[in-house]
């Protein structure tokens, strides 16, 4: 999984360890923004390649993890800050907004109104 071994790099952790518990963190932190209002469509990981697409979101999800992740991380608060400001960033930018506005089917306009 791309995203999971990204993740791990950015936690400076070499072996797998620890991955369910930072799959747990990647996990909690796409629930977080989606609970705060981020579109699903701009959180979905990729299920070829194990990767999120929004470049911006898997920067959030790794700001979570650094914050989250471990004990005695004197730079949580940064991190968590960090991770804070980007969801921010990404509630009020227009792809999120783009991404909620639904595509018009076309088809559906002359049904029930004729006849």
């Amino acid at each position: 999984m791309a995203l999971l071994d990204d993740i791990r790099t950015s936690l400076r952790v070499t072996s797998d360890k620890f991955d369910a518990e930072v799959s747990m963190l990647v996990d909690a932190a796409l629930y977080d923004m989606e609970r705060a209002g981020v579109n699903p469509a701009l959180l979905a990981v990729d299920e070829e390649t194990g990767d999120i697409a929004n470049q911006f979101v898997k920067h959030a999800v790794t700001a979570y993890c650094k914050a989250e992740f471990g004990y005695d991380v004197d730079e949580a608060a940064r991190f968590k800050d960090s991770y804070y400001r980007i969801v921010c960033d990404l509630l009020n930018s227009a792809q999120n907004v783009a991404a909620a506005v639904p595509e018009p089917d076309g088809g559906d306009e002359g049904e029930g109104g004729e006849g």
